[in-house]
């Protein structure tokens, strides 16, 4: 779970990457990084911990004509600036940068059937010895080999920069969103590539997405489009109900105008009454407000965010998640005080943050709290880029719902179900993590 930006163009190519990856900074604040690419076929490499945010002011010195970026969330391997990405390693004396997001379930098992020394622990180094070691005259042939491979058992959705070229890529699956974008008149085009469109920032006009099984070459002049595997769409809807910003389009989609019809959907479907509709912020605001234009009952944002904490069910540690959800929310008691609240959120998963704000809802004198989802709780790991690959760290993983509401503290409990959510959709989409049904094999 993480995002990626590649631009390139005229201009200075490592600004234009940071600007990108501030604005996807809500898919990782573990670590970030971007390689340039400099006239003479050399590289600049700048990786650091913690968020693109909290980093000082970079050299004068950090410059190029092409660049990649990378923010993680990791899905493998540990917190270091060794597992940072862009990765980069030789191709034919010639140097190559990578960056990824996605995962490839069997990438330990790959490690081990490659051989030799690996620099990180992840993933994506996988893709980078893959490419390195696969048949073909040049580096396309290579990459479409490797990733004709992969593609019926991973997901990613990557940049690749080599010579001054970006090429980037979808899997079959198109399980994580990528798109494109240009700024500029004809002949003189700069191009960008990003996990989501809010990234593109100034004057980019987006031209559409990386198709699944797609292949996009982009050398400054021209850009070539090449199927590498037969399209079979599978979109993760996590992506649109939660972890894409509402300023994004993916999979040529509003996320915002979703999140609203998800919202109202629910309410469909209501039997309480309650004084207020009060969002989880952030990702939850559209569905509310959904929620509270069918209902017809007040709409408060009684609960407000303390600061840049970032997402809390990416932190792996249980007693880290519970202190940073208590430090990351406050409670505007006036507000809520002897009333009853539908409290909405888009997804269960650790369940930190629901079972610090109910209680702080309960201390400043809410009367009831009704919870509400606009998915069903994950009960099954995904493997497909989302940071929750282990079954046992799923607050739902094997209890009922009832279960689930005493251990959260609500009143009631209720979630929009999988039936419903296929229906707003209106296309086929990944829903393993809430059925159990994979794609491929894991």
């Amino acid at each position: 779970m993480s995002g990626v930006f590649g631009f390139i163009g005229k201009g200075n190519a490592f600004v234009e990457v940071r600007t990108g990856l501030e604005n996807l900074s809500h898919r990782g604040q573990e670590s970030w990084g971007i390689v340039s690419g400099l006239r003479d076929g050399s590289f600049s490499e700048v990786r650091r911990l913690g968020s693109v945010f909290e980093s000082s002011p970079l050299s004068r010195f950090n410059f190029g004509t092409v660049a990649i970026g990378h923010v993680r969330a990791p899905t493998s391997g540990k917190a270091s600036e060794r597992n940072s990405q862009p990765i980069v390693g030789s191709f034919k004396k010639e140097k190559i940068a990578v960056a990824h997001n996605g995962h490839i379930p069997k990438y330990k098992q790959l490690m081990e059937e490659l051989g030799g020394l690996f620099q990180t622990e992840t993933d994506t180094e996988v893709i980078l010895q893959m490419i390195a070691r696969a048949e073909g005259s040049d580096l396309l042939e290579k990459t479409i080999k490797t990733l004709s491979s992969l593609g019926q058992g991973a997901a990613f959705s990557i940049i690749i920069l080599h010579n001054g070229t970006l090429i980037a890529a979808r899997d079959p699956f198109g399980f994580r969103p990528l798109s494109l974008a240009r700024r500029g008149e004809e002949g003189d085009y700069g191009w960008a590539i990003a996990s989501e469109t809010c990234a593109f920032h100034g004057q980019f006009e987006r031209m559409g997405d990386v198709e699944p099984g797609q292949i996009v070459v982009l050398d400054g002049e021209e850009v070539r489009t090449i199927s590498f595997a037969s399209p079979d769409p599978h979109p993760c809807i996590v992506e649109c109900l939660d972890y894409a910003s509402p300023a994004s389009q993916v999979f040529s989609r509003s996320t915002y105008e979703f999140r609203e019809k998800v919202g109202a959907r629910l309410a469909k479907t209501e039997t309480q009454k309650a004084d207020m509709v009060v969002p989880i912020p952030r990702a939850a605001i559209p569905a509310a407000l959904g929620f509270h234009d069918a209902m017809g009952i007040p709409y408060k944002e009684a609960i407000s965010t303390v600061g840049e904490i970032g997402r809390i069910f990416i932190i792996s540690k249980e007693k880290d998640r519970l202190e940073q959800a208590e430090r990351k929310f406050q409670i505007n008691g006036e507000l809520v005080k002897g009333k009853e609240v539908f409290l909405i959120d888009s997804l269960l998963v650790r369940g930190s943050t629901a079972m610090v704000l109910i209680p702080k809802l309960r201390e400043a004198g809410a009367a009831k709290i009704h919870m509400r989802l606009t998915a069903p709780p994950p009960r099954f790991p995904c493997f497909m880029g989302m940071a929750m690959a282990k079954p046992g760290e799923l607050l739902a993983g094997n209890r009922t719902d009832e279960q689930l509401r005493k251990l959260i503290g609500a009143d009631t409990f209720q979630y929009l179900k999988i039936e419903e959510l296929r229906d707003l959709m209106g296309t086929h989409f990944c829903d393993a993590c809430f059925t159990g049904k994979y794609p491929f094999a894991v």
